[in-house]
């Protein structure tokens, strides 16, 4: 009887892995139901201390929404919350970490929309103040939020190079993507495609009474011009109606990644995750690693002459050293003893080994 030994690793230098980033940060895929106005409801006002929250949250759950849309402040903006109070004027609070822990716990992940339109004591403000809301709300709850939106219709009080500012400032302080919202149709009342200049998305405002082929159409445009993913933000002002779930499964199926007033399907924009970059100890072990390989390659090549060997594609490369001992032969009989090493590298991993290994036929 013949029987293959298998070879038998016996030893590993290093192994290390660097695995792509957290998905949970991407806005593909998002679904969001943020205006609710047959309940006078805009979850951008949850945050409000009298907001109904338990109601938003079940009325946003049973609409399949994975994202909620939460103002940090206003000082005007929102559907009044009913005859007893008004939900238009929202500060900072400290409970607000726990707030959002809730949110995510119930599957509604967190975009923070940092400022509010129709609320001049607030845009009216210096560009240091606004930056340093920008800066406390990031401080604050990162690590609870999924992105960021610097401001609801932006054009409406701001130009440009200023919300252009804002998205740079903060993309200098969080790795969460950050969008930019401006009034109804691509760039704007203006139509300027200067608002998206620094935006990782753009958050399209198509307006109301818009057909499911108009808004493909916007959507399809919004991605032609703009080169960014597009999620159909604002296109009706009742998110739980089949009207409006019918909007958002037309701008998904025009290429939108994500709906923020409802839709039907869930299935809205895929973005494969980018390779992590390396920290530090990464790099240097990567190092180390190509250094002793490669000399300890190149000694053996010379004086015991090992065989050198080297693979490469775009996305990988492998080198090293090995050579084959034979130990025994007679016949068809044979036992080798094998040693080998590697250095890989590809885009996710940096991999060393030293192997030792028997093989042969019995």
């Amino acid at each position: 009887m013949t029987m293959k030994m298998v070879a038998v690793l016996l030893g590993s230098l290093i192994s290390l892995s660097a695995l792509a980033y957290d998905t949970n940060f991407s806005l593909h895929g998002s679904r969001a139901s943020f205006l609710m106005q047959d309940s006078r409801w805009m979850t951008l006002n949850y945050l409000h201390p009298d907001a109904n929250k338990v109601g938003m949250r079940n009325a946003a759950k049973a609409n399949g929404d994975t994202h909620i849309y939460l103002y940090s402040r206003n000082g005007g903006d929102g559907f009044n919350g009913g005859p007893k109070f008004d939900l238009s004027v929202i500060n900072p609070q400290p409970d607000w970490e726990a707030q959002l822990d809730t949110l995510n716990a119930v599957g509604l992940k967190p975009v923070l929309w940092l400022t509010p339109d129709d609320s001049p004591s607030i845009v009216r403000q210096s560009m240091d103040a606004q930056k340093a809301h920008f800066t406390n709300m990031v401080n604050r709850l990162d690590s609870k939020v999924t992105g960021y939106v610097p401001c609801l219709e932006c054009d409406e009080y701001w130009d440009a190079a200023t919300v252009n500012a804002l998205v740079a400032h903060l993309k200098s302080i969080t790795d969460k993507p950050v969008g930019v919202h401006l009034t109804s149709g691509l760039g704007g009342h203006k139509g300027n495609m200067a608002y998206y200049a620094n935006a990782d998305y753009v958050f399209l405002q198509t307006g109301w009474d818009k057909t499911p082929a108009q808004i493909a159409a916007m959507v399809k445009q919004a991605m032609a011009v703009t080169g960014l993913p597009v999620v159909a933000s604002e296109y009706a002002k009742e998110s739980r109606t089949p009207a409006a779930r019918a909007l958002g499964d037309a701008a998904c199926a025009a290429g939108a990644i994500g709906t923020g007033n409802g839709r039907s399907i869930v299935p809205c924009g895929y973005e494969a995750p980018p390779p992590k970059k390396k920290d530090d100890t990464e790099v240097i072990v990567g190092v180390l690693g190509i250094a002793v390989i490669g000399l300890a390659a190149y000694y053996l090549h010379t004086n015991y002459d090992f065989e050198l060997r080297f693979d490469a594609t775009d996305n990988f490369q492998s080198y090293g050293t090995s050579k084959t001992f034979n130990l025994f032969e007679s016949g068809q009989k044979k036992l080798n003893f094998g040693v080998e090493l590697t250095h890989t590298v590809t885009d996710d991993f940096n991999k060393n080994v030293i192997f030792f290994g028997f093989s042969g036929t019995f």
